[in-house]
């Protein structure tokens, strides 16, 4: 039949897109297995607390503004307009941020499971120490020197993202005094954290008021501070080897090993615009506290489901190559290649993503990807051999596609060179196929092939008469 090569050659097209609709739902698996693992790390944070944001300690102190004011009133007897005195009472406070801060931590993670989801989650003992400034006390009386300031009981708040994380909140040395610490941050629209309350600082000079104090904090995922200070340091060092670096500004200097990290990091008030902070939060909404934050996340270094993803986009290009190769030896070997066989043998390239993803939530991703690419291509190498009609043809394309599948791997693991090396395998690809065929005449090629068919067809119609 003549034309016989190009209906077949459009069926394997027509295959080709049906393989990449199939493909498609094997990224949709992908996608939903991402969303079973983060329903998981929802269901473990709800019973530990989750990403934890420390705030530098603040020292409040409320107070109110008492003063005169004079009214003019209208007497209903007399209908006259008076003035009269009265006395008013304003409700105010006075936050200070430290003039110095310091922050260490140590941070031990552990590994909490849900299902077959394990999500890292951390213990830390933290130390803070510092100082206040109590100039800014005598500021604000002589701000209001022609008004009675009548000082309340200030506090030292700190304020953290979830307060169940507060393990074991110590005392707070204050001068020469130990006090403990209560519940709640006590600010407005921020109440997670906790308080101890203060003996009155004096007002007649300015003192440096010194504090420390330790703190045991559990949460997940993140650990971050709010250094709202004049001038802070934090100091950070971890048993998890991979961090990632995250908040307004990056750490002076990190040591990264095997065995986990250390990181410093060090800002003043310019790096937070900590005074516009503090500003809002007496005035009206404390929120911001947590937002000018640094700190680490810790990163699982394998994300099974986006390695898997990223493999997945290669599916089109495998797929290609292996019916590319086929269509060439059909056409040189002077074969008969059903396209029930192509459809057998794109359905094996597509189970490799499905052993991929199942086995990689069991075992390491680099020996899931070791199984699922074994079994594809012992099988494919087995089933090559038996329709080409040649053991050492099924080798050749065997080897070929392993060699693939091992590029692929090298691909993977460099995340951020995938893009240049991807390119470049499909350049190298195509170039080999192109000067392999240079010389290639295909009209010839095609027409034998079609001779062939006719043969095969008289040959079948005379055995049948």
């Amino acid at each position: 039949m003549k034309y016989r090569f190009y209906l077949k050659l459009i069926a394997i097209l027509a295959l080709i897109f049906a393989l990449l609709v199939a493909k498609s739902f094997i990224s949709g698996l992908v996608s939903e297995r991402q969303y079973f693992r983060q329903q998981a790390y929802n269901a473990i944070e709800q019973s530990w607390p989750g990403e934890q944001t420390v705030a530098a300690p603040l020292l409040v102190l409320p107070y109110k503004l008492i003063y005169n004011r004079v009214e003019t009133i209208t007497d209903t007897s007399s209908q006259k307009v008076v003035s009269v005195v009265k006395e008013v009472v304003d409700y105010e406070k006075l936050i200070i941020s430290p003039s110095q801060l310091t922050i260490n931590t140590e941070v031990k993670h552990d590994i909490r499971y849900r299902g077959i989801y394990g999500i890292p989650v951390y213990s830390s003992h933290i130390r803070l120490n510092g100082e206040f400034n109590s100039q800014a006390i005598l500021d604000e009386s002589q701000k209001y020197k022609d008004k009675t300031i009548q000082w309340g009981t200030p506090i030292l708040t700190l304020a953290v993202q979830d307060q169940r994380g507060i393990n074991s909140p110590g005392e707070l040395k204050w001068q020469d005094q130990t006090l403990p610490f209560q519940p709640s941050a006590g600010l407005k629209d921020l109440e997670q954290g906790m308080h101890v309350k203060l003996p009155m600082p004096s007002t007649a000079e300015a003192t440096k008021l010194v504090f420390s104090f330790e703190l045991d904090l559990f949460g997940m995922k993140a650990l971050k501070f709010a250094p709202l200070a004049q001038n802070a340091e934090i100091k950070a060092s971890a048993d998890w080897p991979h961090p990632s670096f995250i908040g307004t500004i990056l750490p002076v200097s990190h040591d990264i090993q095997a065995q986990g990290f250390q990181a410093t990091w060090r800002s003043s008030s310019f790096s937070f615009n900590t005074e516009t902070i503090i500003a809002d939060c007496e005035t009206s909404s404390c929120a911001n506290l947590l937002s000018a934050s640094v700190g680490f996340e810790l990163v699982q270094p394998v994300d099974i489901y986006q390695q898997a993803e990223r493999c997945v986009k290669y599916a089109e290009l495998f797929i290609v190559l292996t019916f590319t190769a086929l269509i060439l030896f059909e056409l040189l070997k002077k074969l008969r290649i059903h396209p029930v066989q192509y459809t057998l043998v794109g359905m094996a390239l597509l189970m490799f993503y499905l052993l991929l993803i199942a086995w990689s939530e069991q075992v390491a991703f680099k020996y899931a990807y070791g199984i699922g690419a074994s079994a594809c291509t012992l099988l494919l190498t087995c089933y090559f051999g038996a329709i080409l009609k040649s053991v050492k043809l099924g080798l050749l394309l065997g080897v070929s596609l392993a060699v693939l599948y091992a590029v692929l791997y090298v691909i993977l693991q460099s995340e951020n060179n995938a893009l240049l090396m991807g390119s470049l395998l499909t350049f190298a690809l195509l170039s080999v196929l192109m000067l392999t065929t240079r010389h290639f005449d295909w009209y010839a090629l095609t027409r034998q092939n079609e001779a062939i068919d006719d043969f095969d067809d008289d040959v079948k119609s005379e055995r049948s008469c």
